[in-house]
């Protein structure tokens, strides 16, 4: 399943708002406060639904906090999330202001859920005959994942984990990777049985051969992800032609948080369906917010598309501050949010410069001076103004005009060039004279 339509009403910042998703690739740009991360939860408490129907699995309903706050302090009389996906289902979630009947006469008619009860039957039914089936993973990583929660002692690890349970969690924007790590040392336990039996270390678990094929796809100078005594896990890492031996702990923020995400998707993948050919083609829908995080500019070039690479069936909507994201991109769908009314939408198939990218779309003119010359130009541009006005400016207002262009640069006083031009600019327009200079 893969979302076409999203339409909130009365959901956060958004009065209303429809949005068309690519089937492959959607990423959300704007500034901050302008709605990202509350499209991505918006998406997330949907699919929600999907998870509650799977049986020992739950997801999270819209919160009172969702609720539009208009310009008077009232809340309105209802909040609506409805999604319709590329196969026709569609359902929506609706939270009301309160039960008073008046307010229930003040909301139009929803689709409600039963759609999509429907459509999650199926997998329950082929589950509960024996019969086969793809199950599709759906999981949100918001910023917090850069926490990597690693469990101190393997006491209490799960020895079963059946497929439903692979999107255990999975909505959760703080991801738990202590549950990965638990799924990967019950693998890794059942591959050494094997390997055993089979009296071949050859053998491989078809789940930790997923996880070791993801890894090797988007970051392939780490191999051999493996348990770590007395509970975690360890990693090799080929850099400078030498290999590390290292705690994924021990990893910067940026390979320890893509490592872990990427692992989390490949096991997920895997445990939801053990018997396929191909886990890493497992199809669904996977929320990234600021998928930049923590990933230093030439990674993020090449980040996206070996994303899209490594799980080419997946839906993925992300947002982004990072022009190099941006600009690594030849496919799907850019949604502006700064200026979404007005369906101003750019290409992600026209090359651009990071400095077209910044100004074009981001928003930032001039990005190539810093915030501080950018300042300097601008203070440039008012005194210009201000001369102009010293022919209309009588000798009583001259000193007040003196004043008002001290004041302006004032702020740059240590840099003697810019201080020397500007002033030499007021001698032009006679508002200082060359004696009261040299007084100076």
């Amino acid at each position: 399943m893969k979302i076409k339509t999203l339409k909130l009403t009365n959901y956060r910042a958004f009065d209303e708002l429809e949005l068309d998703l690519d089937p492959q690739l959607t990423v959300l740009v704007a500034r901050n406060g302008a709605g990202k991360s509350s499209i991505l939860d918006a998406i997330s408490s949907n699919l929600g639904a999907f998870l509650t129907r799977l049986p020992g699995v739950s997801g999270h309903n819209p919160k009172d906090s969702d609720f539009r706050v208009t310009d008077s302090g009232e809340k309105p009389p209802f909040m609506r999330i409805f999604t319709r996906s590329f196969d026709g289902v569609e359902w929506d979630r609706t939270e009301r202001r309160d039960k008073a009947k008046k307010t229930q006469a003040l909301i139009p008619d929803g689709v409600g859920i039963k759609a999509l009860n429907e459509y999650v039957d199926q997998f329950i039914d082929a589950q509960n005959e024996g019969k086969d089936y793809e199950l599709p993973v759906f999981i949100y990583y918001g910023t917090g994942r850069g926490v990597f929660d690693i469990p101190q002692r393997k006491r209490g690890f799960g020895k079963k984990f059946p497929r439903f349970e692979a999107l255990s969690g999975a909505l959760e924007s703080r991801t738990n990777f202590k549950r990965f790590v638990e799924y990967f040392y019950y693998l890794e336990n059942e591959e050494n049985r094997l390997q055993k039996e089979h009296r071949s270390f050859d053998f491989e678990v078809p789940e930790l051969r997923a996880i070791r094929l993801a890894v090797s796809r988007m970051m392939p100078q780490f191999s051999n992800p493996r348990s770590a005594a007395p509970a975690g896990l360890m990693i090799d890492w080929n850099h400078n032609c030498t290999t590390s031996q290292l705690r994924i702990e021990q990893l910067s923020d940026g390979y320890r948080t893509t490592l872990a995400m990427v692992m989390d998707i490949a096991a997920r993948m895997a445990e939801a369906n053990p018997d396929t050919k191909e886990p890493l083609e497992t199809k669904g829908m996977i929320l990234i917010d600021e998928v930049d995080l923590h990933l230093h500019p030439e990674w993020q070039r090449e980040f996206l598309p070996k994303l899209l690479s490594t799980f080419p069936k997946i839906q993925f909507v992300v947002s982004t501050h990072s022009p190099f994201i941006i600009q690594s991109l030849s496919d799907g769908k850019l949604v502006d949010l700064d200026h979404i009314k007005t369906e101003f939408n750019k290409s992600l198939k026209k090359e651009q410069s990071i400095e077209d990218i910044v100004e074009n779309i981001m928003g930032v003119s001039l990005p190539s001076r810093s915030a501080r010359l950018q300042k300097m130009y601008d203070v440039a541009q008012k005194y210009y103004d201000l001369l102009d006005e010293a022919d209309k400016t009588s000798p009583e207002e001259i000193e007040d005009l003196k004043h008002k262009l001290d004041e302006l640069t004032s702020p740059f006083s240590e840099n003697v060039a810019y201080h020397a031009f500007l002033e030499r600019q007021r001698i032009k327009a006679g508002v200082i004279s060359s004696e009261e200079r040299e007084d100076d």
